[in-house]
């Protein structure tokens, strides 16, 4: 068996003669191109030329692209993020300097004041007070019968949930309480 019928690019040793003698190795490498002339070397190095016709390169701008308050409100909302998710997303980007000087965090912590005159809590009890409203809202066309009270308790807890009859709108917690 030979080791080149296995392995097709493996070279097959090759006899050094007088006439092919061993390489020697260099003692000195040298970075340049000697095809270049030495005043074309000194000079500042030239961008690229790209080959590519779909890629158009900003060589006028050494700055990337710093996201905006409202960029950054859009990415939360397509990749429907939770509150505290959001919260973190916000604050690494702001960490690592990929948002742009007015973008505030802090818009993300009060996402719920518009939904706040919808719902009272009183001792230890939430609840919505005003479902047509809410659902306005919500940009929900509130037909009654096509909704049903889901309502879920254990020793610890309980939910009311607002579930669409057809399950094609997400559901809407309207009461919560937690037994300590």
């Amino acid at each position: 068996m030979c080791v080149d019928q296995f392995i097709p690019s493996a070279i097959r040793p090759v006899p050094h003669t007088e006439d092919l003698p061993v390489p020697v190795p260099l003692q000195q490498y040298i970075l340049d191109s000697d095809d270049e002339p030495t005043e074309k070397r000194e000079k500042t190095p030239q961008p690229s030329t790209s080959t590519d016709a779909d890629f158009t390169a900003d060589l006028h701008s050494n700055e990337f692209h710093r996201i905006t308050q409202e960029e950054l409100s859009d990415l939360i909302r397509d990749l429907d993020l939770p509150k505290c998710k959001a919260e973190l997303l916000g604050s690494r980007m702001q960490q690592w300097k990929l948002l742009k000087e007015n973008v505030r965090i802090f818009v993300y912590f009060k996402r719920y004041e518009d939904l706040v005159q919808f719902f009272k809590m009183e001792r230890g009890l939430f609840s919505y007070i005003d479902i047509d409203g809410l659902m306005q809202t919500l940009n929900i066309n509130h037909i009654p019968l096509d909704w049903r009270l889901f309502i879920d308790s254990s020793k610890l807890s309980l939910k009311a949930v607002l579930l669409h009859n057809s399950n094609t709108l997400p559901s809407i917690p309207v009461g919560h309480s937690v037994y300590k």
